[in-house]
């Protein structure tokens, strides 16, 4: 059940989320929304826009690190700042396209409510192509089920509406039509709005969208690898069938020898040529024991060449597990490698990154010591015996596959230990299980890459992971 993880996508839980979230925006909620806005990032450039899907975009400011998450969701739309490290791919189309126009590098003099009604206005100031400035005005309407995001001219007129309408309605959206907003008589009334639980609920609805943005992504290189490793084992079975036949047919030596010997006494070959199915009575005993050596001798050339092949693929089957059960801790970066390690022509779909040495394994810090871990046999290998010195700690799932786990302290604290204990398990897709435990002096290289002999080491026995553990997994880095 590798697949779980980073694949499936539950609808459910981002309507969950959104429920969490009523009753909708307030007309209190949105004024102290566009006040806090006003606060935090005015005075800021946007560096960037993403467009994730159709309902929800993120914004990135030039003096804050809190990103800006606007969702123009149908039942319940909703804006706010969130400290996140989440990365985004755009969505390509009209939207993201005179976002980024109108958008990006634009300078943000104000943020306000409109009419006390649910709607803010962000003031902006962009140069043009001649570097003279220009005006504009993003308005996010967050109405349940009329809910749209319109930008601006100078003039007050209408750019770009997400949602445009016609002339048939009181309230037209059209292209180059001047703006007018909602009309409104309403009153604000004073009333508690909890900013932290807010976040709280937006945050966990972000967490999701990250996960289908990843997931969509990744989603070819999820099929390639359970296709792959679906052929595989049918391969296997087939190999093993074959091999199996040709195991019952190295009997034929036997028979070969046997008609040999019988050759000269006839009473006894016709006595033994009854018992066999394949003689050939147009032959001679000669030439049908000649015939069971060429059989035996296939089957024995058969045997081998199965044996090599089911290797391989069991090796296949190994590797690949083993990238699925890591996918949720994949960066871009790791899966634009494994685009270009499987799949080089779907690469062009996806961003490229600087170029990286794909050897390099990962790390995290904790309680002041760095806790390295390897992804694949390459990351592994120059993990343990490229990165490591002897003084360090050597951490591998017991009797199975998985990452080496190297504690970069000779002396480290049980609260270390029991961290890289638990990366052992959970980057063998483990939720508990046997961990052995020894010093690089005692790690020799195996015959094949990656792979590890201990010499002397102890065993640490869990029963449990710890959420919090999976958490700082998330917040890995790359060696350089």
């Amino acid at each position: 059940m590798y697949y779980k993880g980073i694949f499936i996508f539950y609808q459910t839980q981002i309507s969950e989320i959104i429920n969490l979230m009523k009753p909708r925006l307030s007309l209190y909620a949105v004024k102290y929304l566009a006040n806090e806005l006003d606060k935090k990032i005015s005075s800021n450039f946007i560096t960037n826009v993403f467009v994730i899907n159709s309902s929800d975009i993120v914004f990135m400011f030039s003096f804050i690190k809190e990103k800006l998450l606007i969702s123009l969701n149908h039942n319940a739309p909703f804006i706010s700042l969130l400290d996140i490290d989440y990365n985004f791919t755009t969505n390509l189309g009209n939207l993201n396209e005179n976002l980024r126009k109108y958008l990006k590098g634009a300078y943000i003099t104000k943020v306000e409510q409109i009419n006390n009604d649910r709607v803010i206005k962000m003031s902006l100031v962009k140069n043009n192509e001649f570097f003279e400035k220009e005006n504009y005005s993003l308005i996010l309407e967050f109405i349940p089920t009329i809910n749209n995001l319109i930008l601006l001219n100078s003039d007050n007129k209408i750019l770009f509406a997400k949602h445009y309408t016609d002339l048939s309605i009181s309230r037209p959206i059209i292209r180059l039509m001047e703006y007018n907003p909602l009309p409104s008589n309403l009153v604000i009334k004073e009333e508690e709005f909890d900013y932290k639980e807010y976040q709280n609920s937006i945050n966990e609805y972000l967490k999701e969208l990250h996960f289908k943005n990843r997931k969509e992504k990744a989603l070819p290189l999820y099929n390639f690898f359970k296709n792959k490793i679906k052929s595989l084992k049918k391969k296997v079975q087939v190999l093993e069938k074959e091999k199996l036949d040709a195991t019952n047919k190295l009997s034929y030596k036997e028979i070969g020898e046997s008609l040999l010997l019988y050759s000269y006494d006839e009473e006894g070959l016709n006595n033994y040529i009854t018992t066999l199915t394949n003689y050939d009575k147009e032959l001679s005993p000669l030439e049908n024991a000649n015939k069971y050596f060429d059989k035996y001798k296939k089957s024995k050339r058969t045997i081998e060449n199965d044996n090599r092949e089911i290797e391989i693929a069991l090796n296949t089957i190994n590797e690949y597990e083993t990238v699925l059960s890591l996918f949720d801790y994949y960066s871009d970066e790791e899966t634009e490698e494994l685009y270009k390690k499987y799949l080089p022509n779907k690469i062009a779909n996806h961003k490229r990154h600087k170029e990286i040495d794909a050897r390099l394994p990962y790390y995290i810090d904790y309680l002041g010591v760095r806790i390295g871990f390897g992804k694949n046999k390459e990351q592994n290998n120059y993990l343990t015996f490229k990165k490591a010195n002897k003084e360090d700690i050597y951490l591998h799932v017991a009797n199975d596959k998985g990452a080496h786990v190297v504690i970069f302290d000779k002396d480290p604290s049980k609260d270390i230990i029991l961290l890289a204990s638990e990366i052992a398990l959970i980057l063998s897709n483990k939720e508990s299980g046997d961990i052995y435990i020894a010093d690089i002096k005692d790690v020799k290289k195996g015959a094949s890459l990656g792979e590890a002999l201990i010499d002397k080491y102890e065993t640490i026995t869990l029963h449990k992971i710890r959420e919090e553990s999976k958490q700082l997994l998330t917040k890995q880095k790359r060696f350089n």
